[in-house]
């Protein structure tokens, strides 16, 4: 649908007007190579012996994603909802910072939306998932009337792990009906990666 937070701006559409970055451009602990980086030689040496091998970071391609609103926090046009992402590749991955969070509408476009991500709970710690294990975050949103011009609007929403990365169509629960293309999100509120669900959704 806080403590610090770094922008406001579109999940994916639009450049944040701050430090923080765009949906397309979620902050995360620690940035992602860039696509631009060259690739390690293949002549780079191994891990020496007894060096624990780098956790891959985990993309969209890796997880399901599902979305759960929490009528206990709705609060005038307040609402919020639980994010939970498990690991549905066969593979142990990292996750670190921020979910991407795009609202999708009827025509698969991306629904420009202003956005800041915040540090809530706290700041986002690091977790490695090994298949089938999982981690939180919170968001929160305001909703408006559809009908009014400026209302963003959508049906479905996707989640990413990284910026310019992939995105993965969401798992809707207690939201309106995709039919209905009825989820309006004023403005997003976008909470860190935790590897627990306690206190995600109480800020």
């Amino acid at each position: 649908m806080a403590a610090s937070p770094t922008s406001d701006t579109s999940p994916v559409t639009s450049t944040p007007t701050g430090v923080a970055p765009s949906a397309g451009e979620a902050p995360s602990a620690s940035e992602a190579p860039s696509a631009e980086e060259p690739a390690p030689s293949v002549t780079s040496p191994a891990p020496a012996a007894g060096t624990p091998a780098t956790v891959p970071a985990c993309t969209a391609n890796d997880i399901k994603v599902t979305l759960t609103e929490q009528p206990q926090r709705r609060e005038g046009a307040s609402r919020m909802a639980l994010v939970q992402m498990t690991n549905a590749s066969s593979r142990t991955c990292n996750v670190d910072g921020w979910p991407v969070i795009t609202l999708v509408n009827a025509a698969d476009e991306a629904v420009t939306v202003p956005t800041k991500y915040v540090a809530e709970p706290g700041k986002p710690v690091p977790a490695d998932l090994a298949p089938g294990g999982g981690v939180f975050a919170g968001v929160k949103w305001t909703i408006c009337d559809k009908a009014a011009a400026g209302c963003p609007t959508g049906n479905t929403i996707k989640v990413g792990l990284a910026k310019g990365g992939p995105l993965v169509v969401a798992t809707l629960e207690g939201f309106p009906s995709s039919e209905q293309s009825g989820i309006t999100v004023k403005s997003l509120q976008v909470g860190t990666i935790q590897p627990s669900n306690q206190g995600v959704v109480a800020w």
